[in-house]
């Protein structure tokens, strides 16, 4: 029997392997299955090893174990073109997924699986799915074709069409215990001051944790933030505030202002320091004099801006957009605070 662990899967997605596998094993695994969580926990990992196994011509239904790696099924797979096996994500520079790629999964379904006893489809984000390509998709998630898997990521699971939700079953991967994270951080070579920052940074989901760190997210972070503080005490001008995130995504940046809002909603309602994830906001208003209704104003009208970047279906204006958020940002308090 193989290895029940796939060697690639983080160890915090081991419990969730083995349930799923467990399940397979006593009722079967439904047609359409999706990995919610935040981004950084590994689904598109847990997701090619489900189907890679799925697809393994050797696995033993009634035993636990991974992909034999060995079976012309494992070898096509490590070759990268597997014929029972597609994904379906954004193409041609598009933020989502549409409908000519959904009309590719269902007729792949369609199909008879030429090596495999199944066929597997990966779709991601499913939060992308423009509407004609989320309806052309319902009727596949219905009534699935033969002997056929679907698995879904999403990383915002509010954001999916309901009708899409009430289709597929939920499997959800939750940041592991901080002891966890912080111990395979630090085998990724993180120090534990470095390791406890990200993880606070990044919803304490440890793959995005330690991208943050390799890509010095914080250094960028801390250049924004100086800015910020800078334009809310009034030292610095529109123009070069908005100088600073001139080469930066604009989802980014938007993500990152809605990130010191909670911090500064938490401040103003009395949180205690270690809850503050960036405790530099600080520095630009005294909390005290922040008035409520307007933070959750321009947070509700951030996070709203987010999910339609995020989702594809935005067409803001990026210098108008950064300027009209700036000018409310310096209007959250009558007094400004100090540097």
């Amino acid at each position: 029997m193989s290895n029940p662990i796939p060697a690639s899967l983080y160890p915090w997605l081991h419990d969730s392997w083995l349930d799923l596998q467990k399940r397979h094993r006593q009722q079967g695994l439904p047609h359409a299955l999706m990995l919610t969580g935040p981004r950084g926990m590994g689904k598109h990992v847990l997701s090619l090893e489900i189907a890679r196994w799925l697809l393994c011509t050797r696995r033993i239904p009634q035993q636990l174990g991974s992909a034999c790696g060995e079976c012309h099924s494992c070898q096509l797979w490590q070759a990268g073109n597997h014929p029972d096996f597609l994904e379906c994500k954004p193409e041609d520079g598009s933020k989502q997924i549409r409908i000519d790629g959904v009309r590719r999964v269902n007729e792949f379904l369609v199909q008879t699986p030429q090596i495999s006893p199944c066929q597997v489809v990966i779709l991601a984000p499913v939060e992308v799915l423009n509407v004609n390509a989320a309806n052309a998709l319902l009727k596949t998630l219905e009534e699935p074709p033969g002997e056929s898997f679907i698995l879904l990521e999403t990383e915002r699971h509010g954001s999916v069409m309901p009708t899409i939700r009430s289709r597929c079953q939920r499997l959800s991967l939750a940041p592991p215990p901080l002891a966890v994270s912080l111990a395979w951080l630090q085998q990724q070579g993180l120090t534990e001051t470095d390791a406890r920052q990200s993880l606070k940074s990044n919803q304490l989901a440890p793959v995005a944790a330690l991208e943050w760190v390799k890509q010095d997210y914080h250094s960028k972070h801390q250049n924004w933030l100086t800015s910020l503080q800078r334009w809310s005490s009034k030292q610095a001008s529109l123009e070069d505030t908005l100088a600073q995130w001139r080469n930066d995504e604009l989802v980014d940046v938007i993500e990152w202002l809605g990130k010191m809002l909670a911090d500064l909603m938490k401040a103003r309602m009395g949180a205690q320091p270690q809850q503050i994830i960036e405790s530099g906001v600080l520095q630009c208003f005294e909390p005290s004099t922040l008035d409520v209704s307007k933070l959750l104003a321009l947070h509700e009208r951030i996070s709203s801006v987010a999910g339609q970047l995020r989702s594809g279906v935005s067409h803001h204006n990026r210098q108008l957009l950064l300027e009209s958020l700036l000018i409310e940002w310096r209007g959250l308090a009558v007094t400004m605070g100090r540097i």
